[in-house]
């Protein structure tokens, strides 16, 4: 049934190479003009065509297409009776001979039946697109020409007769071809925007990229569906020709149209700052504030979050809702600008205290976390207790503990736990053992740990690599990494490395990627002299070869490229060397966005 929907719904005719979608032919025209083509005739008994029309959808669906064609001619048969002419029923039928007779390679047949239609109805849109199609797309030129200035006469100044022949034209790779047309189209019709999408389609054809934004902008004064249209057109646009589209796009008056085009394209470009920009200049209405609305989620989904929380901001400042406030808050914590969104969760908004504390404060509290504010965030909790039921106690858990660990203070952090679903959390128990120095616990823990995040994944390494139960001085070392103290963690990883045996290697390493360039080299070095059959070994290679080309030093970093290559050709690292290598030697060309 759902397939018989989209036949039954066919009659839209598709305007334009792909990007367009489609102009509905409204049913009310096609039965005001099969009324004037009836005249004075006395009305006539209407034949039902509904059970011919259905068999013909049926038989197709079975793939019997010479039943089909059979049902379908039926169907037009019963259309065309004088006095009992049915505009969307020529329309279904004609639009499925097409299709049956293209899949039985006779696609040449659609044309007389086509032209007999034309000839009963000269104005209708369908039977002179199908007409066009067919001959334009066997190769009769001539004859597609003189359709062509058939249908323009009939209809008069209608553009969609220059319209459908530019576009088909250009779906044959004959863009000159369909740029007289347009132009013939300019001369006849006038220059205004009803052709506007299709000239710039084919100024996007053959390359003239300023043209196109020109004709895009025309367009979208009148025919906003276009949008997405010019989006996907306009960002093929080479580098080099991107200023002169923002130009166009970013020229007064300040219209959201254009500018929420310019917005998508930057996005695509990689240009998150420049896309908001676009946009934050349009006077803020209903309409934009949608549109800033969408702009902030597509950020979101990008991670660019300072322009996502610079977004929501607008919105919150202009729709004053708590969605907004809340989501701009998240992002400036996602962006590591924990001030900011402390800043943002104490500015004043909409709903009761009871819904803004449980919108807000999970992220007040993770904010101020992050600050190293841990008591003040205990405070907030418990000055909101009143405001606040079990479940959202429990979520302000998490925050709250990392809150103490951020300070340095694993004792409160371990009561912050007490009494929560942390309790049974085993990443939040993994790792409170093994800050605490308890490896036996952290390795049970932390392996059954939901989550496969970086940290976690470098810990367990480390882990699994030591045969200790305890380690006061490794849990020290992680929990320095809590507190967001890098120089301090790598300090004490390499002061552990002389005592933890085959685990040195992986202290090393992880101290190397806290550490300095300067000091990372040592430590590379280091790895690569003392542990040349560990893991670490072929990591160090590529991190200290990356470090020399990136100091200018390419005899020294093609060396340790090779070396990986050839005595570590089984790594997972290695076509990472190789690829660095060959793009030194110029075999490669460097990555573009």
């Amino acid at each position: 049934m759902a397939r018989r929907r989209r036949k039954v719904l066919v009659l839209p005719r598709v305007i334009f190479a792909l990007s367009f979608g489609a102009l509905s032919i409204a049913s009310t025209s096609a039965h005001a003009q099969s009324g004037s083509q009836g005249g004075a005739r006395p009305p006539a008994t209407r034949v039902d065509s509904t059970d011919a029309l259905g068999t013909a959808l049926d038989a197709e669906d079975k793939g019997d297409m010479k039943k089909a064609a059979l049902a379908y001619r039926e169907v037009l048969q019963r259309a065309l009776i004088p006095g009992n002419s049915d505009g969307d029923k020529v329309a279904l039928s004609l639009l499925g001979l097409e299709r049956v007779w293209a899949e039985l390679g006779m696609r040449d047949s659609i044309i007389p039946v086509a032209q007999r239609v034309v000839q009963l109805r000269p104005t209708d849109p369908v039977a002179r697109s199908i007409q066009l199609r067919a001959l334009v797309t066997i190769g009769r030129d001539d004859e597609a020409r003189l359709a062509f200035t058939s249908w323009r006469r009939a209809a008069g100044n209608d553009g969609a007769p220059f319209r459908e022949y530019a576009r088909l034209l250009l779906q044959q790779g004959r863009a000159l071809a369909a740029d007289s047309v347009l132009g013939d189209a300019g001369r006849l019709l006038g220059s205004g925007g009803a052709l506007s999408g299709e000239v710039a389609q084919l100024h996007v054809a053959l390359g003239r990229w300023n043209a196109a934004a020109v004709a895009f902008r025309e367009a979208l004064r009148d025919e906003l569906y276009l949008e997405t249209a010019a989006m996907f057109a306009l960002n093929r646009a080479p580098a080099p020709t991107r200023d002169s589209i923002r130009t166009v796009l970013l020229a007064d008056p300040a219209v959201l149209a254009p500018r929420r085009l310019l917005s998508a394209l930057e996005l695509a470009w990689g240009e998150p700052r420049r896309a908001w920009f676009a946009l934050a200049s349009v006077k803020a209405d209903d309409s934009t504030s949608a549109a800033w609305r969408a702009f902030g989620e597509r950020a979101e989904l990008a991670q660019s979050w300072l322009v996502a929380r610079d977004a929501w901001t607008a919105v919150f400042e202009k729709r004053g809702d708590l969605e907004a406030q809340q989501r701009a808050a998240q992002d400036a914590l996602n962006a590591g600008d924990a001030a900011g969104a402390l800043q943002l969760t104490s500015r004043k908004g909409p709903g009761s205290d009871v819904v803004r504390a449980r919108a807000l404060l999970p992220i007040e509290i993770a904010a101020l976390g992050e600050l190293g504010r841990a008591s003040e965030a205990q405070q907030r909790i418990e000055a909101s207790g009143k405001l606040l039921d079990e479940t959202a106690r429990s979520a302000m858990a998490r925050p709250l503990v990392s809150a103490y660990l951020r300070a340095g203070d694993l004792t409160r952090a371990k009561e912050a736990v007490k009494g929560t679903d942390l309790e049974d959390d085993d990443e939040t128990a993994g790792w409170l053992a093994l800050y605490d120095g308890d490896l036996t616990t952290a390795r049970k823990r932390l392996v059954r740990a939901a989550t496969q995040r970086g940290e976690l994944v470098d810990a367990l390494g480390i882990l699994a690599r030591t045969r200790v139960d305890q380690s006061a001085g490794l849990g020290a070392a992680f929990l320095a990494l809590a507190r967001r103290d890098s120089a301090g963690a790598a300090a004490r990883f390499i002061a552990l490395s002389d005592s933890v045996g085959p685990a040195a290697p992986a202290l090393l390493s992880m101290a190397a990627r806290l550490s300095p360039k300067t000091g990372a080299m040592t430590l590379w070095d280091r790895i690569i002299a003392s542990w040349p059959k560990s893991p670490e070994a072929a990591e160090a290679l590529l991190a200290s070869a990356r470090a020399l080309l990136a100091a200018g030093d390419k005899t020294g970093a093609t060396t340790r490229f090779e070396t990986l290559l050839v005595d570590y050709s089984t790594s997972a690292l290695a076509p990472q060397a190789r690829r660095e290598l060959e793009r030194m030697k110029g075999q490669v060309p460097p990555v573009t966005h």
